[in-house]
C-alpha cells in the first residue's frame, strides 16, 4: 500500500469511528454553522457562552486534525455575525495543518469545535440572537 493509499484507508476509518461515536450528539458541521450564521443579523456582536474571550480564528482541532476549531482570545475584538460568516465560509475547502503535522481539507460536513489553538474543547451546538447579540451555544463533550 503506497503512502496516498495508506493515508486514505487511515482517513476513511478516522472519519467512520468519527460519524459512530460524534453522530448522536449535537456538534454542528461547517455547512450548518454556515446556515446558522446566515440566519443571524449579520451586524450583531459575537459572545461566546462559556468565556469573556472573543473569537479570533479557524484552526484544525487538536481533538481530530480533520476538524474544525474556532479560536478564541482575550486580547480580539469583538467580531459581526458578517465577520465569522465569511470565515467559516472561507474555511469550506480551504486545507489546514494539524498540530502535530499533516494537512486536512475542511468540507461543508466537518465537525466544528470552539477550542484555542493546540487544546481539546466545546462542541459548537447552535448559535442565538438575543438583540445585537449573536451568541455561540457550545457544551462540554461527555463520555
Amino acid at each position: 500500500m503506497n503512502r496516498s493509499t495508506y493515508q486514505d484507508f487511515f482517513d476513511a476509518q478516522i472519519a467512520k469511528m468519527k460519524q459512530d461515536e460524534y453522530g448522536n450528539k449535537p456538534i454542528k458541521t461547517l455547512g450548518e454553522v454556515i446556515l446558522l450564521l446566515e440566519s443571524q443579523p449579520a451586524s450583531n456582536t459575537i459572545k461566546l457562552d462559556f468565556t469573556n474571550s472573543n473569537s479570533s480564528h479557524l484552526d484544525s482541532y487538536r481533538g481530530y486534525y480533520t476538524d474544525l476549531s474556532l479560536d478564541y482570545d482575550s486580547d480580539e475584538k469583538p467580531k459581526t455575525v458578517n465577520q465569522l460568516l465569511k470565515m467559516f465560509e472561507d474555511a469550506n475547502g480551504t486545507t489546514y495543518e494539524g498540530y502535530k503535522g499533516g494537512d486536512y481539507t475542511m468540507n461543508r460536513k466537518t465537525l466544528v469545535w470552539v477550542a484555542p489553538y493546540g487544546c481539546c474543547g466545546r462542541m459548537l451546538i447552535d448559535i442565538q440572537s438575543k438583540g445585537k447579540i449573536t451568541t455561540i451555544i457550545t457544551q462540554e463533550d461527555e463520555e
